[in-house]
């Protein structure tokens, strides 16, 4: 924000708070003036005492019932007096006119003191262009795959970068971004059974550990490509024992184990699976995440990965699967308003594209 522009906020913002205070302190001087005789319980009270010496004039009333009367009437009068009088407070005017003239002055002075008034603009893509110049060690995973995002769109047609892509993403807690990322490598290289097995565990991951049709399709592909693959076996394997053909897959992940270099770190937990499925039938672990009542922790990690998402539809919005799985993760952990603007968002973007918008309706009603 220029100099210039941070003096006329500050001004204006003087200005609203000195017409503030004047507002209040004219409706305050005129209260104070209203006339006593303006409350018409006052008035009423009065003509009761009246009423009292006319009573007695006309010998209605005896003189100690008469001294009892006004008493009584003379206390219903004093108290709706002190009621009706306007409480003030010595000084108010003073202290509201120079909290008026105060305040604006004193936020001035701390945002200046703990501010940076004088600093220039500093947009996305710009930012987004200084760190794609800076060295990767000094900027945080989410910083490298927005800075990837941008080279990603110059060389479109290269998946080792789009694989590069899909790893930050990935450590940025955004694997959403990282499956599309990966999607349009495996679209530019088809047999690379790396792209297919990656792929393939994304959607493990975004699906919370339920390996479903997606992930098997990538990870048979991935197998088809390199039968000896470790990744696409052992997740097969663990879907044959989720299926509950328990013996099927527990021969997969020997098979795995005895191919396994012995130096294989991976062999120690493979090892311990298949002593535990086959003494209990069950793979060893918590129970997946659609099971299990959701914790602190599992709470922490949805909400970080649909963070993720949003903020990566923000610098790049060109996603419409995206648009409709945000949409769909906001109904879900109930924040509606997020959800409602997501949609808004993703409507004017795709308002040309029935498909989408089709899709982002469903999303909408399910959620409802």
């Amino acid at each position: 924000m220029s100099l210039w522009i941070t003096v006329l906020f500050w001004t204006l913002a003087a200005l609203l708070s000195a017409l503030a205070a004047w507002l209040v302190l004219t409706f305050a001087r005129r209260q104070a003036a209203a006339p006593e005789g303006a409350d018409p319980g006052v008035d009423m009270h009065r003509r009761q005492l009246a009423e009292v010496d006319d009573l007695v004039a006309r010998g209605l009333l005896s003189p100690v019932e008469q001294a009892e009367v006004r008493a009584e009437a003379g206390k219903r009068l004093l108290a709706a007096d002190d009621a009706a009088r306007p409480v003030t407070l010595a000084g108010g005017r003073s202290f509201a006119l120079a909290a008026a003239v105060l305040t604006p002055l004193a936020a001035l002075a701390l945002y200046l003191w703990i501010g940076s008034p004088g600093r220039a603009d500093a947009p996305i893509r710009d930012r987004i262009a200084a760190w794609g110049k800076a060295d990767p060690s000094t900027l945080t995973a989410a910083q490298v795959a927005a800075a990837l995002t941008e080279v990603a769109k110059q060389r479109p047609n290269d998946p080792r970068l789009l694989q590069l892509l899909a790893r930050a993403r990935l450590e940025s807690n955004d694997p959403f971004g990282a499956a599309k990322a990966l999607r349009e490598a495996v679209v530019l290289e088809p047999r690379n059974p790396e792209l297919w097995a990656q792929q393939g565990e994304l959607f493990v991951l975004t699906g919370q550990g339920e390996i479903g049709l997606d992930a098997r399709k990538a990870f048979g592909e991935a197998l088809r490509l390199d039968p000896r693959a470790a990744s696409p076996r052992y997740h097969l394997a663990l879907a044959d024992i989720a299926d509950g053909k328990t013996a099927q897959g527990l021969a997969g992940w020997r098979a795995l184990l005895a191919d396994l270099p012995a130096d294989d770190p991976r062999r120690e937990g493979l090892a311990a699976e298949i002593s535990e499925v086959e003494r209990t039938g069950k793979r060893p672990g918590p129970p997946q995440p659609a099971a299990a009542p959701a914790g602190p922790d599992m709470d922490a990690k949805i909400r970080g990965m649909v963070d993720g998402l949003a903020a990566r539809l923000e610098a790049d919005p060109d996603d419409p699967e995206g648009w409709v799985r945000l949409v769909r993760a906001y109904g879900v952990l109930g924040e509606t308003a997020k959800r409602e603007a997501a949609l808004a968002r993703a409507r004017t973007l795709y308002k040309d594209q029935p498909q989408v918008l089709k899709a982002l309706q469903a999303e909408a009603e399910t959620a409802r």
